[in-house]
């Protein structure tokens, strides 16, 4: 045996059989490497099954052909006995069935045996070789007879000119000279049958392939009958020249009728720019972070009257901006970010109680100073004046 399980060929046979016995082992071998993973209860698809056995066999692609070839010479040894089968299942799916009696669901099983079907190839192989090369020496031998009795001289009796047109008229003798591809290529292929349930699917696949061309050359003559119309207007038109022809006025229309949709087309252009130009200003980033600001302005002030009470509630208490920002981070009830509490401390300095919060800034330090005597009575009142909805 060879590598990849490989079956060594004869040496009498030529290169090119030695070359099919190889295939098949190697057909043997990836079928049982697929049956040994996946079981052979369902049929093997051979577009998955071909590349297995090209890299095994590693002289070509293998193509269905191959796979045909050596189905039919293992059936040609045994026809009463042959294990696989080619079923057709549509659009291109060709599989590979093992025998009902041979089935087993045993996944680890050994359902086929190689070494067995390699010898019955061999055998079927050697046979129909030696039967074609004994049919080929008596048809030279029948083309030898007939080229000497063309080359003998007429004598009485028959004409040995007519004997050996007979003989080259034989069928059986031979024209050229006989190769191994001649041989090869009367070899015997492996069917492919039906399998049942596209059997039963084909009816149906029939009548809507039926009812798809019936649209089609329904389709076709439509618009052959559309070209009829237009061709016949022309000559009716030049029967009459002062009337104009019905292509040109269509064609007139069509070109009247370009100017009329890019005008409208600009109108509609237009007239949408210069509604967008009524349309107020989208608000900038930073007065969309001013009303950020305002609105969370009535939860942070409630967070510095509880730490100025926590200070005694009647001196004006210092905050360093840092601490303060601290604190509102952990105080709140939803998150809010160090640049969102420092505006909204700067927003309550400049606009909402300038009175009662001040920011003194000392180089890079700032300071908040809450002086708790001049705390706002109508707070809300004054966020609505600055244009939040309490």
């Amino acid at each position: 045996m060879a590598a990849h399980g490989m079956l060594t060929p004869p040496m009498d046979l030529p290169v090119e059989l030695n070359d099919l016995v190889t295939l098949h082992s190697s057909f043997l071998t990836a079928v049982s490497l697929h049956y040994a993973h996946n079981g052979n209860a369902s049929p093997v698809d051979l577009r998955a099954l071909a590349p297995s056995i090209s890299s095994i066999w590693g002289r070509r692609r293998v193509t269905l052909d191959d796979i045909k070839l050596c189905l039919g010479i293992l059936s040609a040894g045994a026809p009463h006995e042959s294990l696989f089968r080619l079923s057709d299942y549509g659009y291109g799916k060709i599989c590979l069935e093992l025998a009902e009696h041979i089935q087993s669901r045993g996944i680890m099983a050994r359902h086929i045996e190689e070494e067995k079907l390699n010898a019955a190839f061999m055998q079927a192989l050697e046979g129909l070789w030696t039967t074609w090369v004994e049919k080929q020496m008596q048809a030279l031998e029948m083309q030898k007879r007939a080229l000497f009795l063309q080359s003998q001289p007429r004598k009485r009796g028959r004409p040995r000119k007519a004997v050996a047109e007979q003989l080259l008229a034989n069928p059986n003798v031979l024209t050229e000279a006989p190769t191994v591809d001649a041989f090869i290529s009367r070899l015997p292929l492996a069917e492919i049958t039906v399998c049942e349930s596209l059997s039963k699917t084909l009816p149906l696949r029939e009548k809507g392939r039926k009812r798809l061309q019936e649209i089609t050359d329904a389709a076709d003559d439509a618009r052959a009958q559309k070209k009829t119309r237009v061709a016949i207007a022309v000559p009716r038109s030049l029967k009459n020249q002062s009337t104009p022809e019905p292509v040109e006025q269509t064609q007139a229309k069509i070109t009247s009728f370009t100017p009329i949709r890019r005008a409208n087309l600009l109108d509609r252009i237009l007239a949408k720019q210069a509604a967008q130009a009524l349309l107020p200003d989208a608000p900038t980033p930073a007065e969309m972070a001013r009303k950020a600001a305002l609105g969370r302005a009535e939860e942070v002030l409630g967070v510095l009257s509880m730490l100025v009470a926590a200070r005694g509630g009647g001196q004006r208490c210092s905050f360093t901006m840092a601490a303060l920002v601290q604190t509102l981070q952990g105080s709140v009830r939803s998150p809010i970010s160090r640049e969102e509490a420092s505006k909204v401390v700067e927003v309550i300095a400049t606009e909402v109680a300038p009175s009662y919060v001040a920011l003194i800034r000392m180089g890079t330090m700032c300071n908040v100073v809450v002086n708790p005597m001049y705390r706002p009575l109508d707070l809300r009142g004054n966020l609505r004046s600055l244009g939040v909805e309490c």
